[in-house]
């Protein structure tokens, strides 16, 4: 999620085009870390908002096995269709852990402004 200071969010950006607003069919989740906040996609009914990236020319698979990686085994990296595109989301897999909170209006970055004690996962 560009701009939340992630050190490897800023790796893979730097990899991307830019990107632009997108939506998906979903619930949106905030799960708690001694590290901070970060989001978890389920499958269901409502509506998630985030951005979608297109892969730049230095985009290659090692990259995207180190995203597979980081994401670990709680995600699952699937094709999801956002319109007319179809993009791949990291879902997460299984129950929700203890301390996770619905994010009901789909967005991860407008929650974590709305709530500017809270802050995402950093490591």
């Amino acid at each position: 999620m560009a701009g939340m200071g992630n050190r490897h969010e800023r790796a893979v950006h730097a990899l991307l085009e830019s990107g632009r607003a997108a939506s998906v069919r979903g619930r949106l989740y905030a799960v708690p870390d001694p590290a901070g906040w970060y989001p978890a996609l389920v499958p269901g009914a409502g509506v998630v908002r985030g951005r979608v990236y297109r892969a730049g020319p230095r985009f290659n698979a090692r990259a995207l096995a180190r995203m597979d990686a980081y994401e670990g085994p709680e995600y699952r990296r699937g094709r999801m269709k956002l319109g007319a595109i179809t993009a791949y989301a990291y879902v997460w897999r299984g129950a929700l852990p203890r301390g996770a909170r619905r994010i009901a209006c789909g967005d991860f970055r407008a929650w974590l402004l709305a709530h500017r004690r809270r802050r995402a996962f950093a490591a």
